[in-house]
């Protein structure tokens, strides 16, 4: 297959006939793979072809990765529990597709994150002991890069919403990320809450839209089997009253009327229409897609 090499901020781009999904990907899993070891050397910056999973440029260092943000509209995802790398590569590629057929010119790039979160379904504590570690790594990785972009939203899923809300509880930073878009959250349905355990979270964020399904049939039997809780991505926030009242920057979006599955987040074509009306005007508090 024919390519295209430019030699650009101290390395080589490679650029794909346009049929082929190009994405850089943020790993902090060791060798940049490894579902269930945390990489000691911090985080590994890659572009990579989402279809053979192939790399096409090894970026040598995080200021060149935020080099190429400067100044871009960005959305960064964050994957959940139970994914080998290629199943996340696989996940962005459908991400980046309905972005990129739903909301044109709304990022300028769409970037996926990789944590080790398991590649087996009966590992959940040990995944999320791991969600628990890498927050704190990816803490100073937001951070730097909502210095460098023009905007910073965030779309995570399962149990990618504890890396994320406590990556954003941990910063001393406000408004860190514009809009967090909270899909399938395998945390409890209070944690949002006034003294719970994410509620420092939302001063870090300027909205954050948590969508939720109660067809989802790994939150409705596996999260209750191991936490003995509701989650927040099955029925949405515990409190109604307290969201609506007390917490204005969230927004509630029921998918179950779209969303039927875990994973079914990434094929509703209603779930990125609702993003992109997020951006473009007034949304309701609580909605139903």
């Amino acid at each position: 297959m024919q390519t295209a090499k430019v030699w650009m901020n101290g390395i080589i781009q490679t650029y794909l006939p346009r049929w082929r999904t190009a994405m850089i990907i943020v790993s902090a899993r060791k060798n940049f793979n490894n579902p269930d070891v945390l990489s000691s050397s911090g985080h590994i910056f890659k572009e990579v072809d989402l279809d053979s999973d192939a790399t096409i440029v090894d970026i040598s260092s995080e200021q060149n990765f935020l080099n190429r943000l400067n100044d871009k509209k960005v959305l960064f995802l964050i994957h959940g529990y139970n994914n080998e790398q290629d199943e996340v590569n696989d996940a962005y590629a459908v991400i980046e597709k309905n972005v990129n057929l739903h909301m044109q010119g709304e990022y300028d790039l769409v970037i996926g994150y990789s944590w080790p979160g398991g590649d087996r379904g009966l590992e959940w504590w040990q995944s999320k002991s791991r969600a628990n570690a890498v927050a704190r790594r990816l803490r100073f990785l937001l951070e730097k890069m909502s210095g460098v972009t023009s905007s910073l939203d965030l779309m995570s899923h399962s149990l990618g919403a504890r890396v994320t809300l406590k990556a954003l509880k941990q910063s001393n930073l406000s408004s860190l990320i514009r809009h967090y878009y909270c899909t399938a959250a395998a945390v409890d349905n209070e944690v949002l809450e006034e003294n719970e355990e994410f509620s420092d979270s939302l001063s870090k964020v300027e909205k954050l839209f948590v969508l939720h399904s109660c067809k989802d049939g790994v939150l409705s039997v596996i999260y209750r089997m191991a936490e003995w809780d509701n989650a927040l991505g099955l029925f949405g926030p515990e409190d109604r009253a307290y969201i609506l009242n007390k917490a204005k920057n969230v927004y509630v979006a029921n998918c179950k009327k779209v969303v039927d599955s875990h994973g079914g987040y990434k094929r509703a074509n209603s779930v990125y229409q609702y993003m992109s009306s997020s951006i473009n005007g007034n949304i309701q508090r609580f909605k139903t897609l």
